[in-house]
């Protein structure tokens, strides 16, 4: 088994293992945005609680993101290949057991094992890429893995509608198996192993374990947190143990003494910058995909498949945008990408944030089509250069533990902006809908009733002992306090956006990126398949 940097480069080579990283990759992201499609079929052929419904979508979360900095070092230390074959093999049997699964607790036993499979594939089918492509046409191979897998994930919850609504939900588990079959067979065939020949061939369990119970401790912190509170000893427990776990796993790794996350990558000015910039991003886009299709149909009177042919067009223009933008990284570097993209993703916020209470589907191509259109554009523009800056800025050897970090922090970002966001979205739609001079002018009891169920927000029920005029009218101030939530979260999106923009254009370092990648290429042996190509991009 050799090194990375022991294998010349060869085009055809190049694009077998931009087709595995994608493959790979693919399958945990459609798994993973397809699920909640088909949670209410779920929830009434097999009778699950409302507990269960939450968890089996959470419990994937948690373990994924518990494990996925200890995976990504496993793939330095014992060869990226083998880790993410592994995880293919776990995530498609536990695909198998969820689908033909009768109980609720056997799928989130599943959803388990396929986080933990999930873990393997992410990091590693992105650090195969980045490693085999980091001395030429990285940039242009990470825009085409981000375009693909945008593309993937997000079409999949279209087809899991589909086959949802033709009562066979059970095909959601299965429909990614092919993508981890074809990864599988393209890896083992055509893609060279690669690892960190510098990093010893053991790793610490000590160390394993604190960081899995670090970042385990603060995920299921924050995903309960809209549950239960930030003041619930369930909550401060958790999220307490975790920190302080991390904090002695970090302690210890400045002695070097557990050899899974070097600390030395936080010294790359860009590396800090990108994985910030991810935490901020991918955090606060996560209010949008959640609320924006609640908002489309329990608010604005979407019909669920006119919802989800509305957000195809941000599919799209990202897919397009991701795969057009990686040769510029190649040539010019992230840093103007990334600080246009946020720019024009924080004006797509703002144009979400004045939308309001809508005529209905009639309505879109004048009122939601322009922010999703402009917000495609930003995505597309982000996505690529973020990954490829945290990725670039790391050495080769250290591709996988790069990638399990950046993934990582994608998640905590999502995981603590939903705990926070969350919490405080349900509070102000509860002022929203208490405070409106309509609903203060209605009986005492009416109005106890309706601040008693605004947790549900837009599906907050309307006393019974109203007449009907009366609930004609709570139903338009129950949409208007949505949409008015739904501008305040936007908002901060957009704030946010331009924040990390100046982020980008201070820290990002692109001439720290062009050193790294020609010290990586003056390293590069000789050979006739490198030789012939050596200054041509894919």
């Amino acid at each position: 088994m050799k090194s990375s940097t022991d294998i010349a480069f060869n085009r055809v080579t190049g694009y077998w293992v931009l087709l595995a990283s994608i493959s790979a990759a693919s399958m945990a992201f459609v798994a993973s945005t397809s699920l909640n499609v088909a949670l209410p079929a779920i929830q009434v052929e097999l009778s699950a609680r409302g507990a269960d419904l939450i968890w089996i979508p959470n419990s994937y979360v948690l373990v994924q993101a518990s494990l996925i900095v200890v995976t990504g070092s496993m793939g330095d230390h014992f060869g990226r290949n083998r880790v993410c074959l592994w995880g293919i093999l776990l995530f498609g049997l536990a695909s198998i057991v969820c689908g033909f699964s009768t109980t609720t607790n056997v799928i989130i036993a599943g959803r388990v094992a396929q986080g933990f499979g999930s873990s393997m594939i992410v990091p590693n089918s992105l650090a195969i890429a980045s490693a085999y492509f980091s001395r030429r046409g990285q940039g242009w191979a990470i825009g085409i893995w981000s375009g693909f897998t945008v593309l993937a994930s997000g079409l999949a919850p279209f087809f899991a509608g589909v086959v949802t609504d033709m009562g066979m939900w059970r095909l959601v588990f299965f429909i990614h198996i092919p993508l981890g079959v074809l990864a599988a067979f393209v890896i083992i065939r055509f893609v060279p192993e690669s690892f960190d020949r510098e990093a010893p061939r053991r790793m610490s369990l000590l160390g394993s374990l604190l960081i899995v119970l670090g970042l385990g401790g603060l995920t299921f912190g924050f995903i309960e947190s809209s549950t239960y509170g930030f003041d619930s000893p369930i909550i401060i427990a958790p999220i307490v143990i975790g920190a302080l776990a991390i904090a002695r796993f970090l302690y210890d790794e400045r002695k070097g003494i557990h050899a899974i996350l070097p600390l030395r990558l936080f010294r790359s000015r860009t590396f800090s910058a990108a994985n910030l910039i991810s935490l901020v991003f991918h955090g606060v886009i996560q209010p949008m995909l959640v609320y924006l299709p609640l908002n489309l149909i329990q608010v604005q009177g979407y019909s669920a498949t006119i919802t989800g042919l509305s957000i195809v067009p941000l599919i799209l223009i990202a897919t397009v945008g991701s795969a057009l933008v990686g040769p510029l990284l190649d040539r010019r570097g992230p840093r103007l990408p990334l600080l246009i993209g946020l720019c024009i993703s924080a004006a797509g916020f703002v144009l979400f944030s004045n939308v309001g209470v809508t005529g209905g589907e009639a309505e879109y191509f004048s009122t939601f089509f322009p922010p999703i259109f402009l917000f495609g554009i930003g995505f597309g523009m982000v996505f690529a250069p973020l990954t490829m800056a945290a990725m670039a800025s790391a050495p080769e050897n250290n591709a996988g533990i790069a990638s399990g970090v950046n993934n990582t922090v994608v998640r905590t970002g999502q995981v603590l902006v939903i705990g926070i966001l969350g919490g405080l979205a349900i509070s102000w739609f509860g002022q929203n809908l208490t405070n409106d001079p309509y609903v203060q002018s209605l009986p005492a009891a009416a109005q106890s009733e309706l601040a008693a169920d605004a947790g549900d927000l837009a599906e907050t029920s309307i006393p019974e002992t109203l007449t009907e005029d009366e609930k004609d009218g709570v139903r338009q101030v129950i949409r208007g306090a949505f949409a008015q939530m739904f501008s305040t979260l936007m908002s901060i999106a957009a704030l946010f956006c331009l924040l990390a923009a100046l982020v980008a254009w201070f820290l990002i370092d692109d001439k720290e990126l062009k050193s790294k990648r020609m010290r990586a290429t003056e390293g590069e042996p000789a050979s006739p398949a490198g030789a012939a190509e050596a200054n041509q991009t894919p």
